[in-house]
């Protein structure tokens, strides 16, 4: 790694660190318990973001799984398969838009755009779609 990428490297960490631990001046002290912070809800987004586009790949084994489970083995190599690659495109996108825009509230609460919220969130192969 070149110090010019490096330099680059540190100045996107310093400051996406700084969005993500700064709250803001008008926050309401009746917040729910329910509700995150500013704070961690930035936070939690931009873990989720990096964990989708980690393991968004991971959404084929889940998908043929399901499928053979549900309707048999032939189905889970031909429509499983296309499943798991439209939502391994679909969890990869949601993870790169997480990931950039961690420090805006959008959706309301931080609320993840794909559900589940992680590939394997319920377990190896919960059948959650």
């Amino acid at each position: 790694m070149s110090r010019a990428s490096m330099k680059w490297a540190m100045l996107v960490g310093a400051v996406g660190l700084s969005f993500g631990l700064m709250t803001p001046a008008f926050a309401e002290d009746t917040q729910e318990e329910s509700q995150l912070t500013y704070a961690e809800g930035s936070m939690r987004k931009l873990g989720r973001g990096i964990a989708n586009i980690a393991t968004c790949p991971g959404e084929i084994l889940r998908m043929t799984d399901i499928v053979a489970r549900r309707d048999g083995y032939l189905a889970a190599t031909s429509v499983g398969l296309l499943q798991g690659v439209w939502r391994t495109l679909l969890r990869g996108g949601a993870g790169v838009y997480d990931t950039l825009t961690f420090f805006v509230e959008w959706p309301d609460d931080f609320r993840p755009l794909i559900l589940p919220e992680f590939v394997f969130a319920h377990g190896s192969w919960a059948e959650s779609d």
